[in-house]
């Protein structure tokens, strides 16, 4: 048998990519429903191949190591996140009410985002006592806190909001995610969270 012509080659070339991009999606969804359920210590190549529903191979074709495997969770929350928001700020004229819906999704208030909120909580362990991990996520916190700072000023231009304002509005969030989070209870429900929120925004604006 010859050589494959060209076309025939492009489209096995094709449908190879295809397959691996399928793969790859199996394993991140397999990955976040991983660290959600059973957190960090149970990600392994093995597990998260039986989880997606692919081979060990096929896994570690995208990533090698736990390290890869964990990294890669946090990389796409993020990404699932951004593409969230997005959406979500582009349905809106008001400055006022684009930042308040940033802010209930850092905040983790609807329940819809409570699996990213949980993969979050872990990766923020980690990065106590992980190098590359603490990297990343100092990165992503910093832009976070910029992004939050230009909503403010947007939403508020007469009050003088500056970035310890968004520092201090970006903790409170921070603290109402893990309180979602790690005990999803009800003592810091949706309600209550939205209460805080306000709150905090008519305190930022006083001062100011």
């Amino acid at each position: 048998m010859g050589r494959p012509y060209p076309v025939e080659w492009a489209m096995a070339k094709a449908e190879a990519m295809t397959e691996q991009d399928t793969n790859r999606d199996r394993i991140l969804d397999a990955l976040l429903r991983i660290m959600a359920s059973r957190g960090a210590d149970a990600l392994t190549i093995r597990t998260v191949a039986s989880e997606a529903g692919v081979s060990v191979g096929a896994v570690q074709h995208h990533f090698p190591t736990k390290d890869r495997l964990v990294v890669a969770a946090m990389t796409e929350v993020n990404e699932r996140f951004r593409r969230r928001v997005a959406a979500r700020l582009e349905a809106v004229n008001s400055e006022e009410e684009r930042l308040r819906i940033f802010c209930r999704e850092i905040a983790c208030v609807e329940g819809d985002d409570l699996t990213d909120g949980i993969v979050w909580v872990a990766f923020a362990a980690r990065a106590s006592t992980e190098t590359e991990v603490r990297v990343i996520h100092a990165a992503d916190w910093a832009r976070t806190e910029e992004v939050l700072l230009r909503l403010l000023v947007a939403a508020f231009p007469d009050d003088g909001l500056a970035a310890d304002d968004a520092a201090l509005l970006l903790a409170v969030l921070d603290g109402i995610a893990v309180a979602r989070a790690a005990e999803q209870s009800n003592r810091m429900t949706p309600e209550r969270a939205e209460r805080l929120i306000d709150a905090t925004l008519r305190g930022l604006r006083r001062a100011g």
